[in-house]
């Protein structure tokens, strides 16, 4: 059954879920480096032990919000899905980042007019698991956006080695919709390991505004799916404000979402039940649960 598969789902590149965050959450910080390339505040940390993570930090740049990123994972593993590294909340003191970030002055004048900074010093950002190498899968170009929508319509064959992958991109598109998250085919937000047969569902930093409807990006993308997978149509179907309530709540700070924004949620669940059930009255269930 698909939720006694809990050990599987609380892992993450056959790595258990509770060693990665342990890590990030106690581990001592060796380097900092400033990640280039993405309009927000992002760093790549490298701990004692050799493990890495990704930091956002508080900050001024409202499509990066590091309790975002903490619930996606949150939402993810609720949902049975071991797609997004693992994530923790954690503060860093200003002195420690600027001692042991690694180049530039240019670097430093951003982190100190971008990063939100407490009377402390603190900055209370997200740590996501670093994922050691990453390919760009291709699926957000025009030509990749419409190869899949065409594998992913009635009436087209799925080429069987693309089935894994598609399962994966059809869910997203789902879990794209519940958290909202607009930002996924901006560009360079859909990579993947290097075999092309996984997925990563990263920088999840923004979305999770209380939105009843569902961004209309999301919902642009979702409808070009019309095959999706029988245990993510489940698992939406079992979520609940309760769970949703007690995966959401924080260790060491405020709730990562607020009522509001978790209501949200549930109603944007609604509603891609609703999508994917007029497909199968349209189609048959068979024909558009074709995935696990």
């Amino acid at each position: 059954a698909f939720f006694s598969a809990a050990s599987a789902i609380d892992t993450f590149l056959g790595m258990s879920d509770a060693l990665l965050s342990e890590r990030m959450r106690t581990g001592e910080v060796k380097s900092i480096q400033f990640n280039r390339g993405g309009s927000s505040i992002s760093f790549r940390v490298d701990f004692a032990d050799g493990s890495r993570a990704a930091f956002k930090p508080a900050q001024t740049n409202p499509q990066t919000v590091g309790r975002k990123e903490a619930a996606s994972y949150r939402l993810s593993r609720l949902l049975g899905i071991n797609l997004v590294a693992p994530v923790i909340m954690r503060s860093m003191r200003r002195d420690e980042i600027l001692g042991k970030l690694v180049g530039s002055s240019w670097a430093r004048q951003r982190i100190e007019s971008e990063t939100i900074f407490d009377e402390h010093g603190e900055t209370y950002g997200s740590f996501a698991y670093w994922i050691p190498a990453v390919a760009d899968l291709h699926l957000d170009t025009n030509e990749g956006v419409n190869r899949w929508t065409g594998w992913l319509s009635q009436g087209h064959d799925i080429p069987p080695e693309k089935a894994g992958l598609l399962a994966q991109l059809s869910t997203l598109l789902l879990f794209d919709l519940l958290q909202n998250n607009s930002d996924r085919f901006s560009g360079g937000n859909l990579l993947g390991s290097a075999d092309g047969r996984t997925l990563y569902y990263m920088d999840n930093a923004f979305g999770f505004q209380p939105d009843s409807d569902g961004n209309l990006r999301c919902w642009y993308y979702l409808k070009r799916s019309q095959r999706f997978s029988r245990s993510m149509m489940r698992a939406m179907e079992l979520l609940g404000r309760e769970s949703l309530t007690a995966a959401m709540a924080s260790e060491s700070g405020p709730p990562l979402l607020s009522d509001e924004e978790i209501a949200a949620i549930l109603s944007r669940r609604d509603r891609a039940l609703a999508y994917v059930r007029s497909l199968g009255n349209e189609y048959g269930t068979d024909q558009v649960l074709v995935f696990p």
